[in-house]
């Protein structure tokens, strides 16, 4: 049986949005500053724009404690993809062989599967963790993998407290106005 729902603009889709304007806005207003991190001739974000902006999304809830739990498995799950990543990037920039970087990237899945479930985070976070490990090995060469992971990190933090931050600020506001 289908429930229809009546289309809305609802107070959690206000709070995702603000959130995303300020990741946004932080990453372009670093950018126009010329405050990028260098990585031989790549000049990579400090704040990545998409990856704060997608966890926004992911982590803004109902309420600071729900939206707290979320942005905690975030964490962990980019932590466990990201860290699992710069292992597999390790070998691979001492062994250079593509065939090799196929294998790992595969055993490379299962223990950030296995890891983020043993921390206890629902699958479907695990599989998030399984993304963002795929996007550390693959999505640039050598080294500038690992600083691409680390500010993966980072710009998911930033998010996460941006999130807490605007949710809690909303908390108060409603309070205020009952």
């Amino acid at each position: 049986m289908e429930t229809e729902t009546k289309a809305s603009v609802t107070l959690l889709d206000v709070r995702i949005a603000i959130a995303v304007l300020i990741c946004c806005l932080t990453s372009t207003i670093l950018d126009y500053f010329g405050l990028r991190f260098q990585v031989g001739e790549m000049r990579l974000e400090v704040i990545q724009k998409m990856t704060a902006c997608i966890s926004c999304l992911l982590c803004c809830q109902d309420n600071v404690p729900v939206s707290r739990k979320a942005g905690t498995n975030r964490l962990i799950i980019t932590a466990i993809g990201g860290l699992a990543g710069i292992v597999v990037i390790c070998i691979d920039n001492v062994l250079g062989n593509p065939w090799i970087m196929t294998g790992m990237i595969a055993l490379g899945i299962l223990a950030t599967l296995f890891l983020c479930k043993a921390a206890g985070v629902p699958y479907i976070n695990a599989r998030i963790g399984g993304v963002t490990f795929i996007l550390v090995t693959c999505t640039l060469s050598g080294t500038a993998r690992i600083w691409y992971g680390i500010f993966r990190f980072v710009s998911t933090f930033y998010s996460v407290l941006i999130v807490l931050l605007v949710t809690w600020i909303f908390q108060k506001t409603v309070k205020k106005q009952r």
